[in-house]
């Protein structure tokens, strides 16, 4: 028969983990880290380029339905990273009136784009005799960056595409 003194004992030292579970376990997570790491950090920068230029796609739409509804013709004004003032910004008025100044995510760039400034008429189309076309980047690694161009149909049509390249 047992104690109740010999039951308790008896149970602490089967509750936890022994030294040898505990170095397997940290030994795993150390892998997962080395490994893991470096692929969760260009998943990351990844994610900013693509949030980045589905943001400036989307002002582009907005601006121009602002255009069609507001009745009154729209412009953004757009500062590629070569820009002598306030590289990688735009500018724009909204549907509300307010003049809004954008900077892209810090490491994104806005490339070229193939005129300064991106106009809508009260029909919504760009008036231009080509798309327009901005195009966001990012090194994600030495070997790969990511890129998105926005291009602008004369009939204000907009569209994203993705490509990839090597830095």
């Amino acid at each position: 028969m047992t104690t109740e003194r010999g039951k308790e004992a008896m149970k602490r030292r089967t509750e936890g983990f022994s030294l040898s579970e505990l170095l397997v376990v940290i030994a795993l997570m150390g892998i997962f880290i080395l490994f893991g790491g470096p692929a969760m950090a260009d998943a990351f920068r990844a994610y900013k380029v693509r949030a980045a230029a589905d943001i400036v796609a989307t002002d582009v739409r907005a601006m121009r339905y602002s255009a069609v509804g507001q009745r009154g013709p729209r412009t953004m004004t757009i500062n590629s990273q070569g820009a002598g003032t306030d590289p990688n910004t735009y500018t724009f008025v909204n549907a509300v009136g307010d003049t809004l100044l954008r900077r892209v995510e810090q490491g994104v760039n806005i490339e070229d784009a193939s005129a300064d400034t991106l106009s809508f008429s009260i029909t919504g189309a760009t008036g231009s005799a080509g798309a327009e076309v901005i195009i966001v980047s990012m090194d994600i690694n030495g070997t790969r960056g990511d890129r998105y161009t926005i291009s602008v149909s004369p009939s204000g049509t907009v569209s994203t595409a993705f490509s990839s390249y090597t830095p």
